[in-house]
């Protein structure tokens, strides 16, 4: 027999309790990066491989945009979000999960992690 996933779990619960079909969004008050993610929400450019750039409904590195879907809180001043990301030069978008938790140490930025808890970095509150 096969095992549900927790990401199954989360979107059988989500479709369960009739939640619409629409972005969610952050509760940040702006947009967060790195230098060159800051750069790219001030200008559009896409300069450096590094870019990382968490914005109220998405998180986006050169080449990877992952849009929320839901968000659940979580502890430790986190949210767990269902994302939808398109990846560049592919034709098809994935499905997964996401940790975004508020810096631990009280500094204005937060780290970012995939579902297997790699992290994508650290974005501070852009200028």
């Amino acid at each position: 027999m096969k095992r549900p996933s927790c990401l199954s779990a989360l979107l059988s619960l989500t479709v369960a309790v009739g939640v619409p079909a629409i972005s969610a969004e952050l509760d940040i008050p702006g947009n967060y990066g790195n230098e060159a993610g800051c750069r790219h929400a001030a200008t559009g450019d896409f300069e450096g491989d590094d870019l990382l750039l968490l914005t109220r409904r998405d998180v986006s590195t050169y080449a990877t945009l992952c849009s929320f879907v839901h968000l659940y809180p979580a502890e430790a001043d986190s949210h767990v979000a269902v994302v939808t990301c398109g990846h560049e030069g592919e034709g098809y978008t994935t499905l997964g999960l996401m940790r975004v938790q508020k810096d631990p140490d009280g500094v204005d930025a937060y780290h970012i992690f995939d579902e297997d808890g790699a992290t994508w970095g650290k974005a501070g509150r852009c200028p």
